[in-house]
């Protein structure tokens, strides 16, 4: 029996680095080619069998995610939840990983059997989701998607994974100094229901609750964890100089044409 599938898009930063825009607005939020960035994520989801669809947002910005959701909800008709976490400040804020298992246990999904599909919500992609979900629901184990950014200096500035002839994650170095391969994390995870446990034993034993790549360091030494590897265009809105090349491409793409979403 195949198990439902919930979709978490994490969503509750702060987005520093986009300082001034991004006191205003949350970065999924921000528009590319004149739709909001979250929009084309939902779009790959919508391609896939899924359950709920679920953001994890931070209370100072629930406001604006409400706002989004009624007319992305009236204009298509779609079930996507918020969850707000108790958080207003950077100092405040759960973090990836605690925002994360916030929004698990309020939503009962460890509970209800569903596998989980986690997506950090600043991601702009092309590829599909469909043989990703396929290929973690054949291994029944984490996944993690990754994708070959073909450029040691830029992999400085993410996590980088080594795999085996399996594509089992053998290191995964969080913004190494001397990165040992250029397959980087896009933030996309696949976690069997039977593997959501190991979010709480994290938290448990470590106070870095916002680095997922710590999550992952210490995830491989007690889980197999695989390895996905994406093909296709990906961007990382993290700062004014990716924000801009993102929507240099959309734009060339002509990517927001056919929307009708705010």
């Amino acid at each position: 029996m195949i198990r439902n599938l919930d979709v978490i898009l994490l969503a509750g930063g702060f987005a520093k680095r986009l300082e001034p825009i991004s006191r205003f607005i949350p970065k999924p939020l921000l528009h590319v080619d004149g739709v909001p960035l979250i929009n084309y994520t939902i779009e790959k989801i919508l391609e896939i069998p899924h359950g709920k669809i679920i953001i994890s947002v931070n209370s100072k910005f629930e406001k604006n995610f409400r706002h989004w959701l009624r007319t992305v909800q009236y204009e298509n008709n779609l079930k996507i939840y918020l969850s707000v976490e108790p958080s207003k400040s950077e100092e405040e804020k759960l973090g990836a990983i605690g925002g994360l298992w916030y929004t698990i246990k309020t939503f009962n999904v460890d509970i209800d059997g569903s596998d989980v599909l986690v997506i950090l919500g600043d991601n702009l992609f092309d590829f599909s989701l469909i043989q990703f979900v396929g290929y973690a629901r054949r291994l029944d184990e984490i996944v993690i998607g990754v994708y070959d950014i073909k450029n040691i200096e830029e992999a400085k500035r993410y996590g980088v994974v080594t795999i085996d002839e399996d594509r089992r994650i053998i290191d995964f170095q969080e913004k190494p100094k001397d990165p040992k391969s250029t397959l980087i994390s896009v933030g996309i995870y696949y976690f069997p229901n039977n593997k959501l446990y190991r979010i709480e034993e994290f938290l448990k034993e470590n106070k870095k609750t916002d680095a997922i790549g710590s999550f992952f360091e210490w995830l491989i030494r007690r889980e197999k964890v695989y390895a996905y590897i994406f093909q296709g265009e990906w961007f990382d809105i993290g700062t004014p100089e990716s924000y801009i090349k993102a929507n240099e491409w959309a734009s060339e793409k002509n990517l927001g044409r056919k929307w009708l979403w705010p």
